[in-house]
C-alpha cells in the first residue's frame, strides 16, 4: 500500500502517493456521501516504469469490528479474562476501470471515478466496541504486487433512512417532545430538530414537576449506548453532549425551561450492523449531594446528514 500524504476533510478530498513504481493523483468531489448515490471524483495514475497488470480496480471497503470478552481456563483451574476484538469484511465493491493491459514508463491514465453507495449503507459508524468503516482503494492487479493507493470514506446516516423505519429506533425516539417520570419527578421533554444530527445546533425545551428539594444541579447529558452484539460482547456509553438549567440550591414546582446545544463532530449515528447497534438518550438528571440522582430519560435517535 502506498504512502500519501493528503488533505483535511474539507468540501472535497486530494490524495498524492507512490506504490510501486505507479504514482496516484486522487480527487474526490465531497469528503462525506450520501447511500444510494454515485460518488464522484477522478484518479490519475503515472507509470514510473513499464507495467503489465491484469486490471485496474475501483474498490468502496466496509469492515466491521468488534469486541467481545474470552475467558480461558489453564490446567490449574485458574481462569483468564480477555477482550478478543474481531473484524469482519462487510462488502467490497469493486469498479474495473481499465482490463488487461500494460503501459509504458512515463505513460499517464486519467479515470472518472463513479462510485455507487449502497442504498442503506451501512453508515460510517466510530465507537471502541463496534466499528464500521470504509476505504476507496485504487488498484493495479499485477503479479506478486499490487500497487495501490486508499483513503478513508466516508458514508453519511441520512434522516430520511430513521424515518422511514429502515433501522428501527426505540418507540419514542423520533416524537419531537416525549415524557420521562422517575423517583416522583415528572418531565416532558422537547428536542428541535428530531433525529439530533451530528455536528448539528439543537434546542430543546424541558417541562418539570417534582416536589421541593435542594439539588447541587440539573444537568443534560445526551448519551450514546454502544453494545457488541454477540455473545459475551463488551458494551460502552458515550457522553455526546453535557449542559445545566440549574444551579445549586432549592428546586421543585412546575418549571419550564428551554435549553440548545450543538452535538461534536464524531461518527457515531444510531446504527444496527451485523454485530453491533447503538441507541441515543436524553437524560435530565437531577443531582443531589448524599443521595442517588434522579434520571429522567427520554429516547432519541442521531443521524448523520440531514440532507436526505
Amino acid at each position: 500500500m502506498t504512502d500519501a500524504t493528503s488533505t483535511p476533510p474539507q468540501a472535497g478530498v486530494h490524495l498524492t502517493g507512490s506504490d510501486g513504481g505507479v504514482s496516484f493523483e486522487l480527487n474526490l468531489d465531497r469528503s462525506a456521501h450520501l447511500p444510494g448515490q454515485l460518488a464522484a471524483g477522478t484518479v490519475r495514475l503515472a507509470f514510473q516504469r513499464g507495467t503489465e497488470f491484469r486490471g485496474i480496480l475501483a474498490s468502496l471497503i466496509a469492515t466491521e469490528q468488534w469486541q467481545w470478552e474470552r475467558t480461558d481456563r489453564d490446567s490449574n483451574g485458574t481462569t483468564t479474562t480477555h477482550t478478543v476484538t474481531e473484524m469482519h469484511e462487510l462488502q467490497r465493491l469493486p469498479i474495473r476501470l481499465e482490463g488487461p493491459g500494460s503501459h509504458a514508463a512515463g505513460e499517464t491514465r486519467d479515470f472518472r471515478l463513479e462510485l455507487p453507495i449502497p442504498p442503506l449503507g451501512p453508515a460510517t459508524f466510530e465507537a471502541k466496541v463496534s466499528r464500521l468503516t470504509w476505504r476507496l482503494e485504487i488498484k493495479l492487479d499485477v503479479p506478486g504486487f499490487d500497487p495501490s493507493i486508499e483513503t478513508d470514506f466516508v458514508v453519511l446516516q441520512p434522516t430520511a433512512l430513521l424515518k422511514a423505519g429502515v433501522i428501527d429506533v426505540a418507540e419514542f425516539a423520533l416524537w419531537p417532545s416525549a415524557d420521562a417520570v422517575s423517583d416522583g419527578a415528572r418531565a416532558s421533554i422537547a428536542l428541535d430538530p428530531v433525529p439530533l444530527c451530528i455536528g448539528g445546533e439543537f434546542g430543546g425545551l424541558l417541562s418539570i414537576t417534582t416536589g421541593t428539594t435542594r439539588l447541587q444541579e440539573v444537568r443534560l447529558e445526551l448519551r450514546s449506548k454502544v453494545k457488541a452484539t454477540v455473545s459475551s460482547g463488551l458494551s460502552e456509553e458515550i457522553t455526546l453532549w453535557t449542559g445545566r438549567v440549574a444551579g445549586e440550591g432549592e428546586f421543585g414546582g412546575e418549571k419550564a425551561m428551554a435549553f440548545d446545544g450543538r452535538l461534536p463532530e464524531t461518527w457515531l449515528p444510531t446504527i444496527r450492523l451485523p454485530h453491533g447497534r447503538s441507541d441515543a438518550t436524553f437524560h435530565v438528571i437531577l443531582a443531589k449531594a448524599m443521595a442517588r440522582d434522579t434520571h429522567l430519560v427520554r429516547d432519541v435517535a442521531i443521524c448523520s446528514t440531514i440532507e436526505l
